[in-house]
């Protein structure tokens, strides 16, 4: 999918089964450096991914849409998002500012 010009550095995905933040983090940084992750346990598991540019949030989009994460559970529905940035008020076991030393 061409990026649409909204959100491009920022991924959405969604899951039916509880998925950690490190769980995310590994699956998407072979497609370009994450910088913030965000994670959502509300009517299933929703993640948001911010990557340096809009290339590697495309990269990523392209790699794992319609992908499990376990064998046949877990697939993923990547979307771009809306945010320019994700804000992360802590790092902890559901959000993660990378950026951050």
């Amino acid at each position: 999918m061409a990026y649409n010009g909204s959100g491009g550095k920022r991924l959405c995905t969604a899951t039916d089964i509880d998925v950690e933040r490190d769980v995310i983090h590994t699956i998407s940084t072979p497609h370009g450096q994450v910088q913030r992750i965000v994670v959502f346990k509300k009517n299933g598991v929703q993640a948001m991914v911010e990557f340096e540019s809009v290339e590697s949030a495309t990269r990523a989009k392209e790699a794992l849409h319609g992908c499990d994460i376990y064998s046949g559970c877990c697939t993923l529905k990547i979307e771009f998002a809306k945010p320019e940035r994700l804000n992360v008020f802590k790092n902890d076991q559901d959000s993660w500012d990378y950026t951050c030393k």
